[in-house]
């Protein structure tokens, strides 16, 4: 915002002027911030602090902003400060005048003084007196002068107790009750957005520099107003629900100190931890990846030492268990995430030699081996699964073991004498490298199969983190709290969702943009996607319900909810692909072409990857609407308010070999399925009825926002890195 107030007063002896005025700006942020916080309920507005209420320090600070702000027209005028003022402040801003004071007095008139609905007739000859006069003022005294009368009038109202956190209206033709508490804030918030602007355009020397700033200062506050009501959603049900989220959950003290150097590694390796050599907002930010990274050293320090000590620290219904053992599961996040980091950055951990990077393609073989055997141990049983994953553990840990012997190898060549290892050595980084992977792929082992490996310090395939409102199946309320089976749910009707409708949009974008011409046809198909997107969402239900159920297994099920989920989904990743692949620039495709590449070479490997940002963009939007709606599920999903069971569907696939065609059968009765959802799960808790289990509606909005948040972190990572591949 310091921007737009670079511009400076015509005359050079304007300084103190110029000063004051950003003092009214600053002071007015102030109150529009304490009243958004008190409107929140962030800031008590019934607080004695002095001797008097916080709103008297509220209608306090709205006094001294009218004073200032008066005081700056004032001095403009007849001060002898040499500003830039129009003849007029303008139409639009007497209208503002005139709608502002018309109701002030009318809902003086009418609730103070008791005059009902005459007192409303009487605000409108005061309003357009006043919007008059704004009229025909100089700029800088219509600009100023009204706004702080109104600003000091509230001040003197809220501070006088004439409007208190106790006063109530009650509007005589609506059946509700205004409370004092909500008033004030709001009041405040209107009075800093006034004094802001008016303030602003002051600082500038009012004319159109001055409309300028006040223009850029109000949109400033409202994006401040608008993220502050995401804040405070975010906030408002994370106090609700963390703790019944939280209860009994135990934690390997092994497991989490591997989560915090994973998150201390990444970054280190995001570059942003020196203040001294960022500029701007990068410095902020380094400060900022400063302190997290110390906390988390610190989180890490100790950590080690609950390890070391072997006791256990409870805390806020959590527990670390002293334990080294690694969880499987959190192994191979923190350590796919390590390789996806050291990757990118072009690590010298990364294999350079053409030995180091053969070794890392077959281990990407074997966990790709260990994957396929594994289904296929879960479909089948077969003997060739049970022996494949037997043998991917052993390969890992030969592989890591060869690592660090050739690590140790190295180091003890280089301290006995000064000239180079052996040529069966592979260099340093390389080895480290090649470990890293070999623990990846033990531990995604573990994560399929449970099996664990190693004694007090080793990897365990159940896992070392006890989680029994995630990990839990609730049967019930007031039996057993957990959203496991319709957190599992939630999962597979969204992927599900995204599997069927982004391919299904991205090929309709190629072919509307790439090789349909601009006609007709795609005018409709433009009408048609727009309002198919705008249809509300129980429509879908209903189609899914009458046409959909009926034709697969005649009951609801989960890929029926899959269907009408990426029906939803569909339009808005058509539109947005549409916009996306337009904003290519033309230049791209001939270039393409003047090389002698055909159209759909150029559509494949130019147009699809230069449009994918946007294409993500769009599912990213898609998704949180599809993942948190309760009206087709009701229709179409209809499983147990409260199951006991995940829905099991990488193992209900079976597959089937035969003589005739088709040769392979693949079939998966548990997609047919019913099943619950965070969002349907909810539902029923509010629909209960039972105030006993209100904690638990809460825990399950706030693990719903979780489960949205992360589709939303893992489209927002693939754009960027669409976004990193453009400018390569």
């Amino acid at each position: 915002m310091s921007g737009a107030y670079e511009t400076r007063l015509v005359d050079g002896g304007g300084t103190t002027y110029e000063r004051v005025a950003i003092a009214v700006v600053i002071g007015s942020l102030a109150a529009f911030a304490l009243g958004a916080a008190a409107l929140f309920e962030w800031v008590p507005i019934d607080v004695t602090v002095s001797g008097a209420s916080t709103a008297t320090y509220f209608g306090a600070v709205l006094l001294a902003l009218g004073a200032a702000i008066g005081a700056l027209g004032v001095l403009s005028r007849w001060g002898g400060v040499r500003t830039t003022p129009d003849r007029s402040v303008g139409l639009a801003g007497a209208t503002v005048q005139f709608v502002l004071w018309t109701i002030t007095a009318g809902a003086i008139a009418s609730n103070t003084l008791g005059l009902d609905a005459v007192g409303w007739l009487l605000g409108v000859p005061i309003g357009g007196i006043v919007g008059y006069l704004t009229l025909v003022a100089r700029e800088d005294i219509s600009a100023t002068l009204p706004v702080a009368a109104f600003v000091c009038f509230v001040g003197v109202v809220v501070t006088t107790g004439v409007i208190a956190p106790s006063w109530t209206w009650e509007p005589s033709g609506f059946d509700a009750v205004i409370p004092g508490r909500l008033v004030i804030p709001l009041l405040t918030m209107v009075g800093g957005l006034f004094a802001g602007r008016a303030s602003a355009a002051a600082y500038a020397g009012f004319g159109t520099r001055g409309r300028q700033n006040g223009a850029f200062l109000l949109i400033s506050l409202v994006v401040l107003l608008t993220l502050s009501v995401l804040a405070f959603l975010l906030v408002f049900v994370f106090e609700r629900g963390i703790t019944v989220v939280l209860e009994n959950l135990t934690v390997g003290a092994g497991t989490a100190l591997l989560l915090v150097v994973g998150a201390l590694a990444s970054l280190v390796r995001s570059g942003r931890l020196d203040p001294a050599t960022a500029d701007g907002t990068d410095k902020l930010l380094s400060f900022v990846g400063l302190a997290v990274g110390s906390t988390l050293a610190l989180a890490g320090a100790a950590l080690a030492v609950v390890i070391v000590r072997g006791r256990s620290i409870s805390g806020y219904a959590v527990t670390i268990e002293p334990t080294a053992v690694i969880g499987a599961a959190p192994g191979l996040l923190v350590g796919t995430i390590v390789l996806a980091v050291l990757r990118r950055s072009r690590s010298p951990w990364v294999p350079t030699t053409e030995r180091g990077r053969t070794v890392a393609r077959g281990l990407r073989v074997a966990a790709g081996a260990m994957i396929v055997t594994a289904l296929l141990e879960l479909g089948t049983g077969g003997e060739l699964a049970v022996v494949g994953i037997a043998v991917v553990p052993t390969i890992a840990f030969t592989v890591a073991g060869v690592a660090v012997i050739a690590a140790g190898a190295r180091a003890a060549t280089r301290l006995a004498a000064d000239r180079s290892p052996p040529a069966w050595v592979p260099p340093l980084p390389s080895t480290g490298s090649l470990a890293l992977w070999a623990f990846v792929v033990v531990c995604l082992h573990g994560v399929v199969t449970g099996n664990s490996f190693g004694g007090a310090v080793g990897i365990d395939g159940s896992g070392t983190i006890d989680w029994p409102f995630l990990m839990n199946p609730s049967q019930g309320l007031g039996i057993q709290k957990g959203v496991m089976p319709a957190l599992v749910g939630t999962v597979w009707i969204v992927l599900g969702a995204v599997v069927f409708a982004v391919p299904l949009a991205v090929g309709a974008a190629v072919f509307l943009t790439e090789y349909a011409e601009n006609s007709r046809f795609t005018q409709a198909v433009d009408i048609a996607t727009n309002g198919l997107w705008s249809t509300p969402s129980i429509v879908f239900g209903l189609f899914g319900l009458a046409f959909l159920v009926p034709r697969f297994g005649d009951s609801p099920s989960i890929f029926v909810t899959q269907l009408v989920l990426g029906f939803m989904l569909l339009p808005l990743v058509l539109i947005t692909s549409r916009e996306a692949m337009k904003s290519v620039p033309d230049e791209y495709r001939d270039a393409s072409a003047a090389l002698g590449v055909s159209k759909w070479d150029t559509i494949k490997s130019v147009v699809i990857p230069a449009s994918m940002p946007g294409v993500i963009t769009g599912a990213i939007l898609g998704v949180g609407r599809i993942a948190g709606e309760t009206a087709p599920l009701l229709l179409v999903l209809n499983g147990p308010n409260f199951p006991n069971a995940s829905p099991r569907i990488l193992a209900g696939f079976t597959v089937d070999v035969g003589l005739r065609p088709p040769f392979l059968h693949v079939a998966n009765p548990a997609l047919l399925e019913r099943a619950s959802a965070l969002p349907y799960q909810l539902y029923a808790v509010i629909t209960a009825g039972v105030g006993a289990e209100e904690s638990f509606g809460w825990g399950t909005t706030l693990v719903l926002l979780g489960v949205v948040l992360a589709f939303y972190a893992m489209g927002i990572a693939s754009r960027r890195y669409f976004r990193s591949k453009l400018h390569q």
